[in-house]
Parts: C-alpha cells; sequence; structure tokens
C-alpha cells in the first residue's frame, strides 16, 4: 500500500493570481511544483513560444564546429560512434544527416548490447580508423573514454565528443577528467556556462548541428524542423527531466510530430496504428520508444538508424514492421522473465527482504532492466535483476526514493566485477556464485526498514471528483507533456460514493466506476486500470461478499472510497467526456478534522 502525501507550498497564491492573471487551482499546482515568479510561471505554461539558449555557450562548442567545419571542407571521412538506445540512435541519426546535408562524408558505427557493451571499444576505433576515418565523434557515450579516446589518438584520428552523462572526478577533489579529445561538449562539465544542463544526448548532436550550420552560414531552419522530432523522441525515452529547455524541445516537437516528412517515422507512425493522430508523450515513451529501442536490444541497432535515415517507402514499411515484431518480442520475453522472477521471488521467500536480488538464468539480458522496474513497481521494494547464464552476469538495479542503490552497490564492490549509474538506477557486472552474497550483503547493509520501504504518491490538492468538469480537464492540459521532473497532476478526494461498476476490456481489467461525492450528486465517470482483483478483494472484504456483485449490478448501497485520481477526457463517437483516472483507492476512513489522511 503507498503512502498518500499532498504536497504544501508556502507561496502566495493570491499574488501569483494577481500577477500572472491565472485561476487560484492553476496557480497552487505551479506553486507546489516550484514556479511562482511570474517569469518562470509563463516560461513553463507557454514553452513553445520561446527560444533555446545560443549553443555557442556550451564549452568547446567553438572548437567542436570548428573541427567538423574543417573536416567536411577538406573532404575528411567522419565516423559517428553511437549507443544502442533511443538516444543513442537519434543522436546517430542527427549528426550523420547534418554532416551529409553540409557535403561531408560520413560513416556511423553502433556497438552491439551484447557483444561489445557501452560505448567506445579498441577494436571498433581500429577498424574505423581502417576504413580510412580521420575524425571521430562520439555522441552519447564518450565522457569517461579516457582509454579508448586516447588510443584513437595514437592511430592518428582527432576526436570530439557530444555527450550528457556526469563527469569522473580525481578522488577527493572537484578536478573534472575529461577525455583527451579535441573538444568535448557535454552541459554537464563545470565549465560550462549553459543555463540549462538536463539535456539528453540528441540535443546536444542538436545543438551542434544548430551551431554547425551557422558557423558555416548556412540556414538552419529547414533542416531543424526535420531534426526535431528525433530529439523529441529522445527527450522522452531517455527520461531526462521535462522542465527548462527540454520541455520547449518537447512542446515544439509533439506537434510537429504527427506530420513529420520522415519517411521511416511516417512508416513506423503507420505500422503502430498512429499516423494522422495527434501524439503525446504517453505515444513516445510507450509505443514509438520501445520499437526504436526493441531494435538495439533483440537485434542490431543499425536497423532503427536504417529506418530514420531511409528514403525509400517500400523499404521503410519494412523496417517499420520489423521494428514492431522485435518489440512484440520484447514485450513477451519482458512477461516471461517477470513471472519466472516472481515465481522465485515467493518459492525464495524474497518478499520480506528489503533489497530483492535474483538470477533469472533463461530471461534475456536486454529486458533484464525493465524487468527489474516492474518488480520494484510491484514489490515497492529496490530489485536487483540478473539475467542470462554466461561466465559474467549483467545485472540492472531499480531503486525507490530513499535508497541509494549505487551507495548500495559500493559497499557491496568486492562481490562485483564492475557497477556503475544513478541512485534509482543502476547496472552491474557479477559473477553467478556471487548473486547470493550480493542478496546477503545489500540486505545486511541497508539501513531502511519494511515500514519505510512503501511507494509515495504525492498529491497537488484535495478536491471533490463532483466538481471535476470537461472544461476543467481542458485547462489543465497547459501543464502537459507530463514526464519525469513534471508528473501527472494527481487529485485526492474522501469518501467518494460508488453507485455502479463495470467491467470493460477484453480481459474485463479495466474498472469503470460510476461515481458521486458524498457532498454533492454530481455523477462522475472514472477508470481504474489493471486493478480489478485488488478492487473486488477490497469490497468483498470490506462490505462483504455480496456487495461485488451488488455493484456489478447497480442495485446495491453505495460504497465510500477515498480516491487519489488523474482527470482527463475520453473520446467517444467524435464527443470528448470528462473521465477520470484512479491512480489509487482505499476504503474511506474519515478522520474527526474530515481530512484525508
Amino acid at each position: 500500500m503507498a503512502t498518500w502525501m499532498i504536497k504544501q507550498t508556502c507561496a502566495n497564491i493570491e499574488q501569483i493570481v494577481s500577477e500572472s492573471g491565472i485561476d487560484s487551482l492553476i496557480a497552487h499546482i505551479l506553486a507546489i511544483r516550484g514556479y511562482s515568479h511570474k517569469n518562470d510561471i509563463e516560461q513553463f505554461l507557454y514553452a513553445d513560444r520561446y527560444d533555446l539558449a545560443s549553443p555557442m555557450l556550451l564549452a568547446d562548442m567553438d572548437k567542436s564546429v570548428a573541427i567538423v567545419a574543417t573536416a567536411i571542407a577538406d573532404g575528411k571521412l567522419i565516423a559517428i560512434f553511437g549507443d544502442y538506445d533511443a538516444d543513442g540512435i537519434t543522436s546517430t541519426v542527427i549528426l550523420h544527416k547534418t554532416i551529409l546535408s553540409l557535403g561531408g562524408r560520413s560513416i556511423y558505427y553502433i556497438p552491439e548490447r551484447d557483444g561489445e557493451g557501452y560505448g567506445l571499444n579498441n577494436d571498433a576505433i581500429f577498424n574505423l580508423r581502417n576504413q580510412g576515418a580521420e575524425l571521430l565523434i562520439a555522441c552519447d557515450n564518450g565522457i569517461s573514454a579516457i582509454n579508448q579516446i586516447a588510443y584513437a589518438n595514437e592511430l592518428g584520428m582527432q576526436c570530439v565528443v557530444l555527450d550528457h552523462h556526469d563527469l569522473q572526478y580525481s578522488d577527493n577533489s572537484d578536478e573534472m577528467i575529461l577525455p583527451p579529445a579535441a573538444a568535448v561538449v557535454d552541459p554537464k562539465r563545470l565549465d560550462c556556462n549553459y543555463p540549462f544542463k538536463m539535456y539528453c544526448a540528441a540535443a546536444v548532436c542538436y545543438r551542434f548541428a544548430e551551431a554547425l550550420y551557422q558557423g558555416i552560414g548556412k540556414d538552419w531552419q529547414p533542416l531543424g524542423v526535420e531534426l526535431l522530432p528525433f530529439v523529441t523522441i529522445a527527450t522522452i525515452t531517455d527520461l531526462v527531466e521535462l522542465t527548462g529547455e527540454n520541455r520547449i524541445i518537447v512542446k515544439k516537437g509533439l506537434s510537429q510530430l504527427s506530420e513529420a516528412k520522415n519517411v521511416g517515422l511516417k512508416a513506423l507512425l503507420n505500422a503502430v496504428g498512429l499516423e494522422g493522430k495527434k501524439l503525446g508523450v504517453y505515444h513516445i515513451a510507450y509505443i514509438i520508444g520501445p520499437c526504436i529501442n526493441a531494435s538495439g536490444r533483440l537485434g542490431t541497432a543499425y536497423s532503427a538508424v536504417e529506418l530514420l535515415l531511409c528514403d525509400n517507402e517500400s523499404r521503410a514499411r519494412e523496417l517499420a514492421y520489423y521494428l514492431v515484431a522485435l518489440n512484440n518480442t520484447r514485450k513477451k520475453l519482458t512477461e516471461e522473465g517477470f513471472q519466472t522472477a516472481i515465481a522465485q521471488i515467493i518459492e525464495s521467500n524474497m518478499e520480506k527482504d528489503k533489497v530483492i536480488v535474483i538470477h533469472c538464468p533463461d530471461a534475456h539480458e536486454s529486458v533484464a532492466g525493465i524487468i527489474a522496474g516492474k518488480l520494484k513497481e510491484k514489490y515497492g521494494h529496490p530489485v536487483v535483476v540478473c539475467a542470462g547464464n554466461k561466465e559474467v552476469l549483467r545485472g540492472s538495479c531499480r531503486s525507490i526514493e530513499g535508497y541509494n542503490i549505487c551507495a548500495g552497490l559500493n559497499k557491496c564492490r568486492d562481490l562485483l566485477v564492475s557497477f556503475g549509474g544513478h541512485p534509482m538506477a543502476a547496472g552491474l557486472s557479477i559473477y553467478p556464485q556471487n548473486v547470493a552474497l550480493l542478496r546477503r550483503q545489500l540486505n545486511d547493509e541497508c539501513e531502511m526498514d519494511l515500514q519505510q520501504m512503501t511507494s509515495i504518491l504525492r498529491i497537488d490538492k484535495q478536491f471533490p471528483v463532483s466538481e471535476t468538469t470537461l472544461t476543467l480537464a481542458k485547462r489543465l492540459r497547459i501543464f502537459e507533456p507530463h514526464g519525469n521532473g513534471n508528473s501527472s497532476i494527481y487529485f485526492a478526494d474522501k469518501d467518494v460514493q460508488v453507485v455502479k461498476i463495470k467491467l470493460l476490456g477484453k480481459e474485463q481489467q479495466v474498472v469503470r466506476l460510476i461515481c458521486r461525492s458524498n457532498y454533492y450528486k454530481q455523477s462522475v465517470v472514472a477508470v481504474i486500470f489493471n486493478a480489478r482483483l485488488r478492487i473486488e478483494e477490497l469490497i468483498k472484504n470490506t462490505w462483504g461478499e455480496h456487495a461485488w456483485q451488488n455493484m456489478l449490478s447497480g442495485k446495491g448501497q453505495p460504497i465510500a472510497l477515498d480516491m487519489i485520481y488523474s482527470i482527463g477526457t475520453n473520446q467517444y463517437n467524435d464527443t470528448e467526456h470528462l473521465q477520470l483516472q484512479v491512480i489509487d483507492f482505499r476504503a474511506s476512513a474519515i478522520n474527526k478534522e474530515g481530512s484525508l489522511r
């Protein structure tokens, strides 16, 4: 059961309303998300009207532009070294299209996830040099490739790094350790004066392409419009924060995605049934992005790169359907691995572990992170999933608020071949015989107790369901797009009277509620996804076995629920209707003060 917490703010809501000319509800939501000054509010709400800062403010941007412009003018072969995820794939596409459009010579290389792993490697660098490459551009990697870039230099290759990952620092000091490249563009450099730090790699490459066009004296606008959808896809799928300049990029990019003229993108949209439809973050995060990522997980990322570079409609259709098929396979492998992991957790009594650590020999390495994420959501505990049956296993970790998984792994580093990542997500390599030891040591070292390991649902405002309207749902769209750093808006209400339940969908896993507030009699439609068993058990256990059937028939007494919900709409017969989505629920219990707990 998640812990419900109502967000608080000390901001003067009346002053925000007066200064910005917005209503009090919008002002309240903005304030609790840290937007209380007029300029910040306007930039957030109307992000698509704002321009990005000059790319020349990025450290080493002037050097990188001069190096690549000279290489193009001299006819040198430029090698782009990308990565196998959607960010690395789109970064590669952006750079390749940019260089070719300026008359340059470009080849690209994407390492294999299973055979090579992430980042630059000496064998690939040697082969690129043998093909005649004189300039190497590392995108979505390279910031930590000290030895590999030194090797490229030894082979006579000039190197440029366009990355967004965290830098390495000297022990016990704040001194940056940069790779020995001729230019290193990364907004997270300590000496970088660029005002926004949270770009994905594709955004860094996009700004480089803009600066390169400007440096050569070419009109950037046509290519900039063509490439913006790629940056939008990468920004969403790489889970960087949708604030500041990322919000500007995504708001502009989403409006262009459905009208994109790129042959490959159009073919992919058609293959997944989205061509001509208005696209949002959901479509990119859960439909388009996974298809692009699937090529690097189960096949070769070259398929996705080829698709996005393709000008032949027939070949594009073929590639698009291939990626969709790969993603379907990925989903199947994920579900099989997820169910196997659950069975192992139950059999080994790991549900009581503070940190769940499992080895799934039959699970595909490429979906270990997805499985770990699903297990974290199910159990509310940090999870480590080691997959495959090789001499050295690869593992993926997903954590919860309050537990730094990287710090935990650091305490167990003697058991690991390697590890790295962030407080909420990490990767590791480990010998199979050490997995059980890792489980024991992570749990012994974990200072959190089981009671603290509950997920937290943060509520924007307590708000009666009966006051929700279609007009309000449309007004709240000004907060879109939602994503990392700009979460969906959650409201809560207590003692909501549910008068009827209807089960929808092929598997009848969608629960449709007809409900009304105890204080008002207006009925409102709400839906709950993938929680049919949970609500059925709650109703039977709280109100008796007969209550569930009474709810389905609509003939019994109403039941009272507290619920967290978001306000949205549903399209039916070309008409838009108000529809709430229930995020969490429980049997009502009103305390003496009448406030929601």
